[in-house]
């Protein structure tokens, strides 16, 4: 999803909640204390985050894994606890396997994904993407995230590995295939760009 900053002034936990509430037809992330609305997004992201839910769906089906695949619009929670730091954010694609932890919040955030996927493009700047990453990393169940760029053939895959640390690959041609080793399918680039670069 596309991000438009509002202004810079520095806004509690309670004051969020009630902006979402207040404003449902647009959706805001939380970086501790920063508000950002969630722009609509292009055709070329919309049709990724569309092939990216078909490919990890169907595969998770085959291997019957006790998962399932979630939309952008579910919002899921980081706390950065060295930082004493909030974050609320709705990735583009999200997994959780197992019974979904959820906080009594509205909408209801998701508290234990296990793969988070964000679609990059133009209006993502680094600092935002490194932000979430260092949100992101903090979540206890995660395993594994993927960033996908809109605008060229390359996906990062950033998988937790022993003892907090974070394995980093990327791939940059439609002819590979990337292993989600934590849920133990693959996803081939040519899908994941189909009608956007193939």
């Amino acid at each position: 999803m596309e991000q438009v900053a509002e202004a810079k002034t520095q806004y509690s936990i309670e004051e969020y909640f009630a902006l979402e509430i207040a404003n449902r037809e647009t959706k805001y992330e939380f970086l501790n204390g920063e508000i950002i609305a969630m722009a609509g997004a292009e055709i070329t992201h919309n049709t990724i985050c569309a092939n990216l839910i078909r490919e990890i769906s169907v595969a998770i089906i085959r291997k019957e894994k006790n998962c399932r695949v979630l939309t952008s619009d579910q919002r899921v929670r980081a706390y950065r606890e060295e930082e004493n730091k909030w974050g609320y954010f709705y990735p583009d694609v999200v997994v959780v396997c197992g019974t979904p932890e959820l906080a009594d919040t509205t909408p209801k955030t998701l508290l234990n994904p296990t793969m988070l996927v964000e679609v990059l493009s133009k209006s993502n700047t680094t600092r935002e993407v490194m932000l979430k990453l260092k949100f992101y990393r903090a979540i206890e169940s995660l395993l594994e995230v993927l960033l996908v760029d809109s605008d060229s053939v390359f996906v990062m895959q950033c998988e937790r590995a022993s003892e907090g640390d974070w394995l980093m690959r990327s791939w940059s041609s439609l002819s590979e295939t990337i292993t989600l080793k934590t849920h133990a399918i693959e996803l081939k680039l040519s899908e994941i760009y189909r009608e956007v670069f193939s």
